[in-house]
């Protein structure tokens, strides 16, 4: 079962279009070139999908599907395993025949590999020797090709570090796992699995959700699986929650402070730290202008910025060291600090003017989690909203602040809306 419904996909909506593939017919070396690709997981970006039997007109799928015909949906579906044996190491997507809009399909899902790089035939009907060569397929965009000496190269060392998200913690179990968590974050996020809940083992919704192995004994739990639906991952991860102090006073760090430890699955931190800063941070401030009829009003710092920032800094910290993300609430500003800081590739000019696109993710299955439940939508577009927000509210520009010999942390200053400052207006 693939938990990403089809009609999701077809939206539009969760998976960017350059993480999905539509064939119009069955092309077996053209699909497996695709599937290797997506194995490869070149991009960084947790592989993508395959929908056969739908056309596309300027890269966007044609409704009602072409559709396959009914009589050949199990000889392909039998080709597709029989040729997925011709990639090296061993690699299979799994798949669906759907039926939709009366048309019959056939769904691919292909996370990305653990055991790569991946390679497969360039001509899976060849049969000679030289015709039958495998070559490293990749996707850097939305097109699928041979990975050629730099790219090879960068492929080979992405596999040899994979994603520390995505990594087994061999001291946990499937009893540090909360089911209801599992469940919750399956409504909410409109799965397929929803329907099946009651009827499916904990263990099976698990690797269904590619956060737990299946091993010949049972299953492995990834860090993932720990972030998202366990009650203390700061057990496996010390650094996996959230540190907030509220300074009460001018004297900020010598007076009066309430402290606070965000603990549990990393949607509830955040949610709970935000519920924590709307009811007794936010406020809104309504001036009457003379001779106007409407009011003006702005917040002292506007919401969106805020639970922009805090989602970007549990997003992109690195779990690997122990310190939490920190919020100090001052009465002037808000800052919140992360560990480290952007990678060295990214140029901070560009970063502070929101014009910096990543190339690559630290976390990308929290990423996809987090998107799949609208807390984060993984473009890149993160800064320039929380640019947006407090240019809409009159706020101050932000600051961001790192080393730059090492980026080992980001520290993000937003200031408080002027008309607070001043008792007069």
């Amino acid at each position: 079962m693939i938990p990403l419904k089809l009609q999701t996909l077809l939206d539009g909506r969760v998976v960017e279009q350059d993480r999905v593939e539509y064939k119009n017919g069955w092309n077996p070396s053209d699909v497996i070139h695709t599937i290797c690709a997506f194995a490869n997981d070149f991009g960084n970006s947790n592989g993508g999908y395959i929908v056969i039997g739908v056309d596309t007109r300027y890269g966007r799928p044609l409704l009602p599907p072409a559709g396959i015909k009914e009589d050949k949906l199990d000889q392909i579906q039998q080709e597709i395993f029989q040729y997925c044996n011709l990639i090296e190491p061993r690699y299979t997507p799994r798949s669906e025949v759907l039926e939709y809009q009366g048309r019959h399909v056939i769904y691919l899902w292909c996370p990305a590999g653990d055991n790569g790089p991946y390679k497969a035939p360039v001509d899976v009907y060849s049969k000679s020797r030289d015709e039958k060569r495998r070559e490293f397929w990749i996707k850097p965009l939305s097109v699928t090709t041979i990975a050629k000496n730099g790219e090879l190269a960068e492929l080979f060392e992405k596999f040899s570090s994979l994603p520390f998200d995505d990594r087994v913690e061999r001291r946990a179990s499937v009893d540090d796992i909360r089911r209801a968590y599992v469940e919750d974050f399956l409504r909410e996020s409109g799965s397929s699995l929803a329907s099946r809940i009651n009827s499916m083992p904990l263990e099976d919704l698990l690797v269904a959700l590619e956060v737990a192995n299946e091993t010949d004994t049972g299953i492995d739990i990834r860090n993932i699986g720990l972030l998202m639906f366990c009650d203390y991952p700061h057990r496996f991860m010390p650094g996996a929650q959230i540190e907030l102090v509220h300074f009460q006073t001018d004297a900020a760090e010598a007076g009066e402070f309430t402290e606070k430890l965000f603990q549990g699955p990393i949607t509830e931190q955040i949610r709970e730290t935000l519920k924590y800063i709307k009811s007794l941070v936010i406020e809104e401030k309504v001036v009457k202008v003379p001779m106007q009829a409407e009011a003006v009003r702005f917040f002292n710092y506007p919401y969106e910025a805020v639970e922009e920032l805090l989602v970007n800094a549990v997003f992109h910290k690195s779990y690997q060291i122990p310190e939490p993300v920190e919020i100090r609430l001052y009465l002037d500003k808000i800052k919140i600090i992360n560990y480290p800081g952007p990678d060295k590739w990214i140029n901070m000019d560009k970063f502070r003017n929101g014009k910096a696109v990543s190339r690559r993710y630290r976390n990308r299955r929290i990423g996809d989690f987090l998107k799949e439940i609208d807390l984060s939508e993984r473009k890149s577009t993160g800064i320039t909203k929380v640019l947006d927000a407090l240019s809409r509210n009159g706020s101050p520009a932000p600051e961001f602040e790192t080393d730059e010999e090492g980026r080992h942390y980001l520290e993000t200053t937003v200031y408080i809306h002027g008309g607070f400052r001043n008792p007069a207006v």
